[in-house]
């Protein structure tokens, strides 16, 4: 029997995790499609902002997006709750996958060329301009336009296996089945209001009702990659956490 490309683009992605070892930090990933003419990635240029890329522009004739992420453990989910600062396990589970995406990246991508296809990666991480914290791919929101999630109001995206998770993106001309809209748990803040855990635990005070002052944050963010400097044997990493691990759906079996 033949197994379409879909499926195996999500075989290579699953076993090149796999091969990393690190089950401790790390769970299975979960990978979506969308189309890359799918009026969404338009309308992220009104709401990111004009900079932001489409599709096309990463990848000239591209047809497909491929998102996917990693979640964490319980552990690694619910560490930053409890530290002083940075968590340690955080700090290096951000490291270890940020590191491994363009490993499982390049995977797809020899997958696709072997069939005649092109693709790109983008860089799981640091594709902000550091002066203006303008960013121009956004993996959290090609994952929602993939259906594989939703926006909380920490701006991190809840998925059916909790917002505790890493996305990396993955743009091709090979024209692949976009997944379905996504119906898993939505952040009560956005559906009723009845949540503000996010916003109240926030060490830095960045979140104000669903807006984030990503200057703030990021300030935060560098203290933390200090801290971890000082303290741990890993290079550092400007992670914090503390806004997901405190979300109710942070963790999700």
């Amino acid at each position: 029997m033949l197994i379409s490309l879909e499926k195996r683009i999500e075989e290579v992605i699953v076993n090149k995790l796999e091969e990393l070892g690190r089950g401790d930090l790390f769970r299975t990933p979960h990978v979506g499609f969308s189309a890359a003419d799918d009026p969404k990635f338009e309308e992220l240029k009104t709401i990111i902002g004009p900079w932001h890329y489409l599709p096309s522009d990463i990848l000239p004739g591209a047809k497909s997006v491929i998102s996917f992420y990693v979640p964490f453990t319980a552990e690694v989910a619910e560490g930053p709750r409890e530290a002083q600062y940075a968590s340690i396990k955080w700090g290096e589970s951000y490291e270890v996958i940020n590191a491994h995406f363009g490993v499982m990246s390049d995977a797809v991508i020899e997958l696709l060329e072997a069939e005649g296809y092109k693709a790109e990666k983008i860089p799981a991480t640091h594709t902000y301009d550091p002066a203006t914290l303008q960013c121009k791919w956004s993996h959290r929101s090609a994952a929602v336009v993939a259906g594989l999630g939703s926006f909380g109001a920490n701006r991190l995206v809840i998925t059916e296996k909790g917002s505790a998770v890493r996305f990396c993106t993955v743009i091709t001309d090979a024209v692949l089945a976009p997944t379905g809209a996504y119906a898993g748990p939505k952040c009560m803040f956005y559906e009723d209001g009845s949540c503000r855990l996010c916003i109240d635990f926030c060490p830095a005070k960045a979140l104000n009702d669903g807006d984030i002052d990503k200057f703030v944050c990021q300030r935060e963010l560098n203290l933390n990659e200090a801290r971890l400097k000082e303290t741990t044997p890993f290079k550092g990493s400007d992670s914090c956490g503390k806004c997901i691990s405190i979300c109710p759906f942070s963790y999700i079996e």
